[in-house]
């Protein structure tokens, strides 16, 4: 009788583990009027929702507080506030259709850098 050696796995464990294939970026620039800015919608293009997400400051203050809003599913959930210095921050364990953030500085407008993994 065989034996299943001790590291083998699955198709499924396989496709469990498999790594993002498609990687894309862009830059947002958030005026300081408090008004959100959208990423690319990625649940309606060729990619599909994002696996990961990674927001880093460009340019900006490092002291401006940031609202971020995932949209998961259709719909966005709660704001989440953050301070620019506590930038870059790394969203992953969830499918996220877009993103759209804001910011209420006064004096510069931030500069964001977003990361999505598909």
């Amino acid at each position: 009788m065989a034996t299943k050696p001790l590291n083998a796995y699955t198709v499924q464990e396989s496709n469990n583990l498999k790594v993002s294939e498609t990687y894309l970026s862009q830059l947002i620039t958030c005026a300081d009027n408090d008004t959100y800015v959208e990423s690319t919608d990625w649940a309606s293009s060729t990619t599909g929702p994002a696996k990961e997400v990674t927001i880093m400051l460009s340019d900006g203050d490092a002291d401006a507080v940031i609202t971020i809003a995932l949209k998961i599913a259709g719909s966005y959930g709660d704001e989440i506030a953050i301070l620019s210095s506590s930038l870059p921050l790394t969203i992953d364990r969830l499918l996220v259709d877009r993103i759209k953030i804001k910011t209420a500085d006064s004096d510069v407008d931030e500069v964001l850098s977003i990361m999505s993994q598909h």
